[in-house]
């Protein structure tokens, strides 16, 4: 692609994610939350402490980097993402979670994310799974060439999260496509899981609040639903968007009995090339 037809692109994709505030949904929508949101010309840092029983010790404190629904594409440009690696790097996670589509539709698409996306960092790591539009593309090659990158990918696996002695279980699974995979992987990555410990989930879709309450997963954390994208009005925790026709988890946070899920609104679009009243969100999260 010419560069001043690539500079157009990235243009487009900025004044596209400025679009974000015109109906003044934050104003009221973030009204008595227990969260912070600063809010930037181009995304939504979210700031919440997330509360674990049995946490160890040595856990409390301990920061969590959130990037979702990256879709790198003509309208997520190297630039654009080497802004929010540059930004996610200064909120100076403990760990950093990319929960996946970090491509939109081709394989070609992965090389500039890898080559953003190495330069972010974290003492304990950074680690993601796969999303279904991860799979629109040679996956093995978009797995192959983010794993590479410094992302470590759980592929329907587990691994320990250390600090001093204690240690967490995060688990990851690929994107579960149907429903009727869901239990499947789950049960696949928590194979290796035979301690007590408290679980973290990386899955990419939100939908299955059923499979990781049954499963006592202690925090999940997804993304796909772009919060909505295009969001006419949010009322208490119903939003008014096309997406919430497929899911009722569209973004934030959700409990059902121990298991807490954080629907993170992702970085990208897909579809049309904007938002609406859905800025770009970067999280972190505290665990206490």
């Amino acid at each position: 692609m010419p560069e001043d037809h690539k500079q157009a692109h990235t243009t487009i994709s900025r004044r596209a994610f400025l679009c974000t505030g015109a109906l003044g949904l934050s104003a009221v929508a973030f009204a008595g939350s227990s969260y912070t949101i600063s809010r930037t010309d181009e995304y939504d840092l979210i700031e919440r402490v997330i509360t674990i029983p049995h946490l160890p010790v040595e856990f409390r404190g301990f920061s969590i980097g959130l990037l979702s629904d990256v879709h790198s594409c003509g309208f997520m440009s190297k630039d654009d993402m080497d802004h929010f690696v540059k930004a996610m790097n200064v909120l100076a996670p403990d760990i950093i979670f990319v929960t996946g589509d970090f491509v939109n539709s081709r394989t070609a698409e992965v090389y500039p994310f890898a080559e953003s996306f190495s330069q972010l960092r974290a003492p304990h790591g950074v680690f993601g799974v796969l999303g279904n539009h991860d799979y629109f593309a040679d996956v093995d090659t978009v797995a192959k060439e983010v794993d590479a990158c410094g992302v470590k990918l759980l592929r329907n696996d587990a691994v320990k999260i250390t600090v001093g002695d204690a240690f967490i279980n995060l688990v990851g699974v690929d994107d579960v496509g149907r429903g009727a995979r869901a239990g499947d992987y789950i049960g696949k990555a928590l194979s290796s899981v035979t301690n007590a410990q408290p679980k973290i989930l990386l899955c990419h879709k939100p939908y299955f609040m059923d499979e990781f309450a049954s499963n006592a997963f202690d925090l999940v954390l997804s993304g796909h639903t772009h919060g909505g994208q295009i969001v006419f009005a949010r009322i208490n925790d119903t939003y008014i968007t096309p997406a919430s026709l497929f899911s009722k988890y569209v973004w934030g946070l959700y409990r059902r009995n121990g298991t807490q899920l954080y629907v993170n609104r992702g970085l990208g679009s897909v579809g049309l090339p904007f938002r609406v009243n859905c800025p770009p969100e970067m999280t972190k999260l505290t665990l206490a």
